[in-house]
């Protein structure tokens, strides 16, 4: 069985590659294109996956073209699909990506059958074996379902609200936030969701409503972090920024990957960081390191300090 699970939409991502985002009413020429698997729960998969954690997957695909090759692609990273549902009501989800010369990203997201998770359609003994769940681009209820399973197993849950649950506020998603642990967001988010800009505050307020641990990412402003003892920061890692697409994913999998490997809360986020550099370097939500381009990228970082 898994030891990660995580739970939410699988994607092919379209990204379109350009000198600068058109204006109302103009193009942009198209320098790059290229096809891929996308999905925050599943790029989270396969970003652990990557750096060496047994991971499964639940999500749903559409009975089409895109959906099959969505679901090898996670084969291939040797991610468990057992409990990948197929929807024949809808198309697989799809995301058009426009990432800039300086990597910045424009969006425009189908979520098509991705969102065709009830609660009624998870396992709840397939969750409970799992060391640890990570919910990201998942309905409100079906989020809450999953996280009670594993609050009821003792199992650790990250959550990551992303946009769209953000917008909900702090008031809707509450009974949510009282059975997860981790909370990891960007600043955006946790404006939205708390309606402060303050970091402390943001955290603070976070922290009251259930988790234990928040932790706001900022960018090339790096990293925020606050438990119920302590607060710290972590710089961002200084690389050469290619493509930011799937730059959250690829932290959340180093976050957990290191939280499963024992070590402490700040460590976790010391290398969540470096994951996530590594990440933006590349084109491509998938373009996730491995455990040996971390180990590289480290000892390179050492012997040029």
């Amino acid at each position: 069985m898994p030891d990660l699970i995580t739970v939410g939409h699988v994607l092919t991502d379209i990204r379109l590659y350009i000198d600068a985002f058109p204006k109302p009413d103009g193009e942009a020429k198209v320098e790059k294109l290229i096809f891929g698997g996308g999905g925050s729960a599943a790029n989270v998969a396969v970003g652990a996956s990557r750096l060496g954690v047994k991971t499964g997957f639940i999500g749903a695909i559409g009975f089409d073209t895109f959906g099959q090759v969505l679901l090898q692609e996670l084969r291939n990273e040797g991610v468990d699909v057992n409990y990948v549902k197929v929807d024949t009501t809808q198309n697989s989800g799809l995301t058009i990506v426009a990432v800039n010369r300086h990597g910045q990203v424009k969006m425009f997201g189908f979520t098509g059958a991705s969102d065709q998770i009830f609660p009624q359609d998870l396992n709840k003994s397939y969750i409970s074996s799992a060391e640890h769940i990570h919910i990201t681009g998942l309905s409100f209820n079906a989020a809450l379902s999953v996280a009670n399973m594993a609050r009821e197993a003792k199992i650790t849950v990250s959550f990551d609200p992303g946009r769209l649950m953000s917008i909900l506020g702090l008031e809707r998603i509450s009974p949510l936030l009282k059975s997860v642990d981790q909370i990891l967001l960007n600043h955006e988010e946790s404006k939205e969701l708390t309606g402060k800009d303050d970091l402390d505050a943001a955290a603070k307020t976070l922290l009251k409503a259930g988790p234990k641990i928040v932790i706001i990412k900022r960018g090339a402003d790096g990293v925020f972090g606050m438990t119920r003892e302590i607060k710290f920061k972590v710089p961002a890692q200084p690389v050469d920024v290619v493509d930011t697409t799937g730059a959250g994913d690829a932290f959340s999998a180093g976050f957990i990957t290191a939280q499963l490997e024992g070590k402490d809360l700040k460590e976790m986020v010391e290398f969540a960081t470096q994951v996530a550099g590594l990440k933006i370097m590349k084109m491509g939500a998938r373009a996730l390191p491995t455990r040996k381009d971390v180990e590289r990228f480290l000892r390179h970082s050492k012997m040029t300090a």
